[in-house]
């Protein structure tokens, strides 16, 4: 085994030069983000402050700006981030079942605490954070619009159609699942889920 005395001038100076890009922890992740659910549910947007998120997840307020550059990203990524988006629409029997299970999931994201506390700000704040609008179609629509292209695709929609439709019929599932949670009171999701699915005739 060579010692540090047998190293080459470049090998010694690569041994002395400090690592960098430390691998980003998950746990200090997954801290701050449970911190900033909880604190939306608890204290609503304006009080949930990169400060108060950094004391509940006892991690440092640098820490977090490493991750996040606002507290408007880093609430988004609590809120819409950990999505496995419209899963239960990958079983899906035909397009109204796909649509049925739309309208099930979604009201049932925006009724969480944490996003109906954050979906103002949010929604003030994406006008200045065109990157988190991107995001927010990426994550969130864009993963639905495929599997609805596909139920289009069975029910004999035209290939040149399906695209139109299927952004049609998201914007109404999306839109009407908002508004229904965040300014109504919607008790009893799976009724209103079929009532609103039953209100829209896709251009089949």
């Amino acid at each position: 085994m060579s010692s540090a005395a047998d190293e080459n001038p470049s090998q010694a100076a690569a041994r002395r030069i400090p690592v960098r890009g430390r691998p980003r922890s998950r746990a200090i992740d997954d801290a701050a983000l449970a911190a900033a659910r909880e604190l939306l549910a608890e204290v609503g947007w304006d009080h949930t402050t990169m400060v108060a998120i950094a004391e509940r997840a006892g991690v440092g307020k640098p820490a977090l700006y490493r991750r996040w550059p606002s507290k408007t990203h880093l609430v988004f990524e609590a809120v819409f981030g950990w999505m496995n988006a419209y899963a239960p629409t990958a079983d899906a029997t035909d397009l109204e079942d796909w649509i049925r299970r739309a309208f099930a999931y979604t009201l049932e994201l925006f009724a969480k605490p944490e996003v109906r506390a954050a979906l103002p700000g949010l929604m003030a704040a994406l006008s200045d954070h065109p990157d988190l609008r991107n995001s927010l179609w990426r994550e969130f629509g864009n993963p639905g619009m495929v599997l609805l292209i596909e139920q289009l695709h069975r029910a004999g929609v035209p290939e040149a159609d399906a695209r139109r439709e299927a952004t049609e019929l998201m914007t109404l599932i999306i839109g009407a699942s908002m508004v229904t949670q965040v300014f109504g009171n919607a008790p009893d999701v799976d009724e209103i889920a079929a009532r609103l699915a039953s209100k829209i005739s896709p251009a089949v």
